[in-house]
């Protein structure tokens, strides 16, 4: 009976470490998820900033200016 209760109390502390390492993991894979967001939102930008300097660059004026 006690050698029961020793391994339920084992194991539910097992258990809860399995839990916080799950909800850690889970906030990694989330942050990981807005990093590589923010990076790929940064290339966007410079990529379209890039494109619209090349475009203005390359216009003709139009009329007298």
């Amino acid at each position: 009976m006690k050698q029961e209760q020793e391994e339920i109390e084992r194991l539910k502390e097992e258990l809860e470490k399995l839990r916080e390492e799950n909800e850690l993991l889970w906030f990694m894979l989330e942050e990981q998820k807005n990093n590589e967001n923010s990076i790929g939102r940064v290339l966007e930008d410079m990529l379209r900033e890039a494109l619209e300097a090349d475009m203005l660059k390359n216009m003709e004026p139009i009329g007298d200016a």
